[in-house]
Parts: structure tokens; sequence; C-alpha cells
């Protein structure tokens, strides 16, 4: 239903409930139009403040009233769902599962650290050797993590892994 629909004249001097009470099938088609079928009471919160913000911004000289009630709601409905699509864009849901890996690997990375060899490997690399072992292998960074974190280029974090991994076979070996 659009707002020519709605043939009721609603003015800005009427009580707020009332208003309220009958925009409500227009709320409900606008919801309908923006295609959410759940969190239907959290939508119609917002719609409620929606109607609340143009009852108090109401002027009538502007326009009809029914009309800007209207915008209003549908913007700030499709200004939450716009937050709600990039908050699930920008945040990744992990399962249980998921997190007991992690929990693991942290406990591993313990156990490591306190390794007798690895404490003797890495006593006798020199500071930036030691920062990119543990950046590469023990924290898992790409290499074009690594080159931005020791502002490096690249090429020149792989010359040095491959330097690196020559230096500790070299230590390695009988």
């Amino acid at each position: 239903m659009s707002v020519e629909k709605h043939k009721q004249i609603l003015s800005p001097e009427q009580p707020f409930e009332e208003i309220l009470e009958q925009v409500q099938p227009m709320i409900t088609s606008i919801m309908s139009k923006c295609h959410i079928y759940k969190d239907f009471a959290y939508y119609r919160h917002i719609a409620a403040i929606a109607v609340w913000q143009a009852y108090r911004k109401a002027d009538p000289s502007k326009g009809q009233f029914t009309a800007y009630i209207y915008t209003t709601v549908k913007g700030e409905i499709l200004k939450e769902l716009t937050k709600e699509r990039q908050f699930q864009d920008n945040v990744t849901v992990m399962a249980d599962d998921t997190l007991n890996s992690i929990r693991h690997r942290e406990e591993q990375l313990n156990q490591l650290e306190t390794c007798p060899l690895y404490e003797k490997i890495m006593h006798l690399l020199k500071e930036e050797e030691r920062r990119l072992l543990q950046l590469l292998y023990v924290e898992g960074y790409r290499y074009e993590e690594i080159a931005e974190e020791l502002q490096l280029s690249i090429a020149a974090v792989k010359k040095r892994r491959t330097r690196l991994i020559s230096k500790l076979r070299r230590m390695l070996s009988p």
C-alpha cells in the first residue's frame, strides 16, 4: 500500500498515539516492500520511532503529513537494513568447533614457546630474524601482512624467509 491508498488524512495536530495507530497498515506495507520477514517487533519499533520523529518535525506548509511519515518510516527502515547488512558483512560468527580449534592452537603455541629447542633457536637468531620467524610460523601471517608490518616489500620478505630457512637448516644439521 502506498501513501495514496491510505485515504485517511493525518495531521500533526492529532495526538501521537492516534497517528501511530492509524499508520500501522502503512508500516506493514513498508515492511513487506522492504522484504522484512523476521524481527518484526524490532522493525516496528524502528518505524514507531520514525513516526515520532516525523511527528516532531512536521511542517504543514511543506506538504502532506502522511507522505512525510511514509518517507521517514521507509528511510529509517532502509537505513537500519543497511546497517544490519554491513554488520553481517563485517562480522564473522564462529561456531563452537572453530573457537575450540583456535584455543587448541593457542595451547600448542604456548607449549612451543616453552620448548627448549625453540628457546635455543630464538636465542641464536637476530631480533629481525626472530620477528620474521614469529610472524610467519607462530602467528601465521601472510607475506603481504608481514611486508606491511615490517615496512618491506613482499619480495624482501620472501628473500629474508629463504635466508632464515637456510640459516635454521645449518644450525639444526648435525
